[in-house]
């Protein structure tokens, strides 16, 4: 009988988003067991307030320290340990968890230290089946009997945080729409629309719309932040200037009315708070993170080097150059033609 699962959280915030359906049905299927995550600070910051997780274990930086925290989850004794990433290191912490069961997709040499190592689904020709990322994680808990339960992703505000930001908005001129921009991508250059093109559709948006830009952007990313900043006429609210925080970007995006980006963990955030997004795609399978519950649109143009799910492009990034402002701008028409 399981008395306590841990959860090997994804490390990209787009994919922690993803994994939440899971989370909640573990513990509505099994409500009497304790129910632990071990992910990165910022994913626990990220996954803090959802009342299903009892308890959230910070994953250190450092390879030593790792293990020495992995030796330390011995004393809790979980009954299993469910893998999400597809790592070596992560099955390897978790064998040195002790858990008695260790779920994970059987990949990168480490079936040895798993005791169900799970295949990945197949399509009808053989291959690895590309498929939304909530799925390929509920798939893997078919061990202990999950079931999908058809809800969507899930995310929580602090009250204190929501109201301290809808303060500062509230002392803003805001006349029209709220719109989120987010011109970057944690994975590489690769999945970056150009920035200028991201400062064209903001200026067009206050000009037709007396939209109000705010500006997203990470906290290693003070160099797209500032040719955003440099290339764009139009005025914008930059929450991120002083100190990033995923409470702070959980609550800025749950106040957008549209939020523009690449295929990065803002758009997840927003689709978790029913936000619509207009997602610029290139090199991404878009198989991978289309939700079934996105409220919006996916822009991408098929070239014949892609999907090529590579962090950097080996050519001439024609995936994303093909995109223009004009296409964004007519899709952005669809969502905000209500606030002429």
């Amino acid at each position: 009988m399981l008395s306590s699962i841990l959860i090997f959280a994804p490390n990209w915030v787009g994919d922690a988003v993803m994994a939440t359906p899971l989370f909640r049905i573990i513990k509505k299927q099994y409500p009497h067991i304790s129910l632990n995550v071990i992910a990165k600070k910022s994913i626990c910051e990220l996954l803090h307030g959802l009342d299903y997780i009892n308890e959230f274990i910070p994953l250190p930086d450092n390879s030593v320290q790792q293990i020495l925290c992995a030796l330390k989850l011995r004393n809790r004794h979980h009954s299993a340990v469910i893998i999400l990433p597809h790592s070596f290191r992560s099955a390897f912490l978790s064998f040195l968890s002790g858990a008695r069961l260790r779920i994970g997709y059987d990949c990168n040499s480490r079936r040895s230290l798993l005791t169900h190592p799970v295949p990945f689904p197949k399509d009808e020709a053989g291959n690895r089946k590309i498929q939304y990322m909530t799925y390929e994680y509920l798939k893997l808990c078919e061990e202990i009997e999950i079931l999908p339960d058809g809800q969507g992703l899930e995310l929580v505000i602090a009250e204190k945080d929501e109201n301290d930001w809808k303060r500062e908005l509230g002392e803003q001129k805001i006349k029209g729409p709220i719109v989120g921009i987010a011109p970057g991508a944690s994975f590489g250059p690769s999945k970056r629309w150009d920035v200028e093109r991201f400062a064209q559709v903001a200026h067009k948006l206050s000009e037709k719309y007396k939209a109000t830009t705010i500006l997203i952007t990470g906290p290693n990313e003070q160099d797209i932040r500032k040719q955003f900043l440099e290339s764009n006429s139009a005025e914008v609210i930059d929450p991120f200037k002083k100190c990033h925080s995923f409470s702070r970007l959980k609550a800025v995006i749950k106040n957008l009315d549209l939020l523009v980006c690449n295929d990065s963990g803002p758009r997840h955030i927003a689709v978790a708070f029913g936000v619509p997004v207009i997602c610029i795609m290139g090199p991404t399978k878009p198989e991978y993170t289309n939700s079934p519950w996105e409220r919006g649109f996916v822009i991408r143009v098929p070239v014949e080097c892609g999907p090529c799910q590579l962090p950097e492009c080996p050519t001439d990034h024609r995936c994303m150059k093909l995109i223009t402002t004009q296409m964004v701008l007519e899709h952005v028409d669809k969502i905000l033609q209500s606030h002429v």
